[in-house]
């Protein structure tokens, strides 16, 4: 399981690929925020390229 002090040393690369494999839990509306907050700012890096 990645930790929140890991993230800080993964690469651009490692940290595309964490937030891909991210799925929330349907009973968590904390969760699902996070999740939407997470593929739209994907959306956005990839706008940007």
């Amino acid at each position: 399981m990645t930790t929140p002090v890991a993230v800080r040393y993964m690469s651009r690369a490692e940290i595309e690929r964490l937030m891909y494999s991210l799925s929330a839990d349907q009973d968590n509306d904390q969760a699902q925020l996070f999740e939407a907050l997470v593929r739209r700012l994907l959306e956005i890096m990839e706008q940007q390229n």
